[in-house]
């Protein structure tokens, strides 16, 4: 106790104070002011311990710092842009935890809302979130919120009680397309939400699809819509995005079209431009690339077609009569099998050898498996020798597990070091071989499993040895390089023979899209406006087993393209719309 401490005691009638400072003479009188004071206290009743404790909390919230200051920065695995902590403050101050997330593709909008999520969970606000997205992109965000936030997380189906847990709730994953179905949706739909989180959320603002009626179904204080388009074709889009998170702020329906909506409702020329852009700014945050700065690396794309063997030449002629003959009747089990066994044939030939066995085409597997060093083969072991002599590191895909150890076994017997990578390996062991890949080893071969969520920029050369015919799926490859944190220019080699299908994808991908230009989310974005079901394989197989010849099948293929270039003009049009609406003046 200092010595300017007082401690009140009773002396006689005469209250005084003892002083602990040994040099003191004796006991003082106490001010009279003070002495009211007392007085006025001492009938009061005694401090209820509850209040006492409800004061406590209030003075703790009081004293906590706003959301001007992040408290979970000291937590991440990374470092977060300065424009993506200056969007999760913005969301969380201004915006009062409702918001449209509306960043172009690739500036990292999964990073701004993980971001929120954890400064909300931290804080007490966001024990129950809920993401909802694509099929495709779940275990991407499992990934992104475990690896870099430390979020705990579970996906959810229906069928487990991940729902109902108490206590360290994990961040609960769902697929839209299981979401929106019972039993799944009457479960989400029947909880109480802190936050929910929507990506591709594009998809959700018709209130009369499925999906649209999920969304508004949820109960939820904090929401955020993730989108790049939340404007396409119509104004009305526009409208039912911001009615998500901030019903009333663009009025009714009618009032909004009678404000907002020229004859036709042509969004290129909306009424009263500058007021929807003032109220729009209030729920949705809008960056571009060329606002923040922030630039990749170049992808440097090239195809090394490879002339094959007069033996492999041999063996898809007969493979590809084979399965336009069959695939004309075949049901649709059999036209799946037709499928694999075209795209395993474009890989190498003893990967399609057990399959053509199963389709009873043994005479064709006999052969498949004689070819054991094809050209293709020889090709990639010449070109990762190069890169091994210059000490550079290379990343090696192949869709199939077959010719994963086709070739491993000839990497080693060219005595070029690799590691393997595939999705039946223990965890453990995944994170042996990437760590071996980022330290030691020059070659990482790999199935899809290493294009699912790893981050692989401190490589810069990949090679395609076979070619998805999802031209998600190259994208997914690719991006596990050419992202933010990549400092040199990404080398990419695709492989493929002359006159295959893989030859004639790559030349629609190429020339009508420029797909290897795209930043890493755009294809998505175009591919999506073809149909929101649109399976680019499916259409490749259907035009490829529908022609009878190799020039009628280039030109359907060359229709497949149009509808590409056409969908990618009206998605750079829609960006224009969105920068016009949401995007910051640059003047």
């Amino acid at each position: 106790m200092s010595p300017l401490s007082v401690v009140p005691a009773m002396v006689g009638p005469m209250l005084v104070t003892q002083r602990d400072d040994p040099g003191d003479a004796g006991p003082q009188a106490l001010p009279e002011t003070l002495l009211n004071l007392l007085g006025q206290l001492s009938p009061a009743a005694p401090v209820d311990p509850a209040r006492s404790a409800l004061v406590d909390q209030a003075v703790s919230v009081l004293r906590r710092p706003g959301f001007d200051t992040l408290l979970s920065l000291p937590q991440l695995a990374f470092e977060p842009f300065d424009y993506q902590r200056e969007t999760a403050s913005t969301v969380l101050r201004r915006m009062r935890g409702r918001a449209i997330l509306a960043d172009e593709v690739g500036l990292g909008k999964t990073i701004e809302a993980g971001l929120i999520a954890s400064e909300l969970r931290l804080r007490g606000l966001a024990d129950r979130t809920l993401v909802i997205t694509p099929a495709g992109l779940v275990e991407q965000w499992r990934d992104e919120l475990e690896r870099k936030f430390g979020l705990p997380t579970a996906i959810v189906t229906g069928k487990d009680r991940a729902i109902d847990e108490r206590g360290n709730r994990p961040v609960l994953l769902a697929s839209l397309a299981a979401a929106r179905r019972d039993p799944l949706k009457a479960e989400l739909t029947g909880a109480g939400w802190d936050l929910v989180i929507a990506d591709e959320a594009h998809r959700l603002r018709s209130a009369r699809s499925a999906s649209g009626k999920l969304i508004r179904a949820l109960s939820a204080r904090f929401l955020l819509l993730l989108t790049a388009t939340p404007v396409e074709n119509r104004l009305q889009d526009l409208y039912e995005m911001i009615s998500l998170v901030a019903p009333g702020l663009l009025g009714t329906p009618a009032q909004f079209r009678a404000r907002h909506v020229a004859a036709g409702g042509d969004v290129n020329s909306p009424r009263n431009l500058a007021e929807l852009r003032s109220r729009t700014r209030q729920v949705m945050v809008r960056h571009r690339r060329s606002e923040v700065a922030l630039r990749l690396p170049q992808r440097l794309a090239e195809t090394t077609l490879v002339t094959p063997d007069t033996d492999e030449q041999a063996l898809y002629a007969e493979l590809t009569e084979r399965i336009r003959v069959e695939a004309k009747e075949a049901p649709a089990a059999r036209r799946l099998a037709l499928r694999a066994v075209a795209r395993l044939a474009g890989s190498t030939p003893a990967a399609a050898a057990p399959t053509m066995t199963k389709l009873g085409w043994t005479d064709l597997a006999a052969t498949a498996k004689s070819i054991t060093y094809p050209a293709k083969l020889r090709v990639l072991t010449a070109k990762l020798g190069e890169y091994a002599a210059r000490g550079e590191k290379v990343l090696v895909f192949t869709a199939f597990r077959q010719t994963l150890d086709t070739v491993a076994e000839a990497a080693r017997a060219a005595g070029i070091s690799a590691v393997v990578y595939h999705g039946g390996l223990p965890r453990a062991e995944k994170e042996r071989v990437i760590g071996a890949f980022r330290d030691t080893e020059q070659v990482l071969l790999s199935t899809e499993s290493a294009g699912e969520g790893r981050n692989l920029q401190f490589c810069h050369v990949m090679i395609n040895l076979d070619l998805p015919w999802n031209p998600m799926q190259i994208e997914q490859r690719l991006g596990r390089l050419h992202r933010v944190g990549q400092t040199h220019d990404v080398l990419l080699t695709n492989l493929a023979c002359r006159g295959t299908i893989e030859e004639r994808v790559l030349h629609v991908l190429e020339t009508k899209i420029n797909m290897f230009e795209l930043v890493v989310g755009e294809l998505d974005m175009i591919l999506g406006r073809i149909d929101e079901d649109f399976d680019f394989e499916k259409a490749v197989f259907e035009a490829f087993a529908s022609t009878e010849n190799e020039s009628a099948f280039a030109r359907r293929m060359d229709e497949i393209g149009e509808e590409l270039a056409a969908a990618r003009t009206s998605y750079l049009a829609d960006r224009r719309n969105v920068d016009a609406l949401a995007g910051e003046d640059n003047e």
